[in-house]
């Protein structure tokens, strides 16, 4: 399992995390968090209402909640994050379990979930195509990827606006909500902004291990929600 620093600022900012990323995010992370959720159990709908979900790169768990109060009583939720301590401060739930380890190489046997469901983690993989394909691995046949991530849009002003936002709006931000101690850490979004790929090669990169279901740009495309289901093997 490799760690990088991109961890260790997520270990740093658990007590602000929360509240910090919501204003970041202008009060619609909630918001954003049901859509994508809505979207994907849409999808999932032939499979029953008490799916088996993985909720990779989890942090404190808060996509599993919102699924949770969306009335959804899955049979079995896996939290799998590289922050033992995000995991630490996630909920115990006797149908929670928590595994540390990252996307490129998932703990799990092949076809052992319905749902994968990612709360603005996809962004932070090192290897795009390689967790895309981890994804289909662990999910059953007809099995559901639903994600939401920081997006880096194709149109070249809104991409450009993106630059500006993440570079001085989010520090600006987090002084505000989380003061200066964590300033330096929430930067980490503008470097993650600016290694992605724009969103219409983020989403290609999963062609041929997983099909695009739905596709939903937010924040003009500073934010994607990805809706994608396995490939049937028979």
């Amino acid at each position: 399992m490799v760690k990088d620093s991109l961890y260790e600022t997520y270990n740093a900012i658990i007590p602000v995390y929360e509240r910090t990323s919501k204003a970041i995010t202008l009060g619609f992370l909630n918001k954003w968090r049901r859509k994508t959720l809505n979207l994907g159990l849409r999808t999932l709908n032939d499979l029953g209402n008490t799916p088996s979900v993985l909720d990779a790169g989890s942090g404190p768990g808060n996509m599993t909640i919102e699924l949770i109060r969306s009335g959804v009583k899955p049979r079995r939720v896996v939290l799998l994050d590289q922050s033992v301590p995000m995991l630490n401060s996630a909920p115990n739930l006797n149908y929670i379990d928590k595994v540390c380890g990252s996307f490129e190489l998932m703990p799990f046997r092949s076809s052992v979930f319905d749902m994968v469901i990612m709360g603005f983690s996809l962004h932070a993989v090192h290897d795009l195509r390689r967790t895309y394909c981890e994804i289909s691995r662990v999910l059953n046949n007809g099995g559901v990827l639903a994600s939401i991530s920081i997006g880096k849009p194709t149109n070249r002003v809104y991409r450009a606006l993106g630059w500006l936002y993440t570079v001085i709006a989010v520090p600006l931000i987090a002084l505000v909500f989380a003061g200066p101690r964590y300033v330096s850490y929430f930067y980490a979004i503008h470097n993650i902004y600016g290694r992605l790929p724009p969103n219409d090669e983020f989403r290609n990169t999963a062609e041929g291990c997983l099909r695009l279901v739905q596709y939903r740009d937010e924040a003009l495309g500073l934010v994607n929600i990805i809706v994608m289901r396995k490939w049937n093997h028979d």
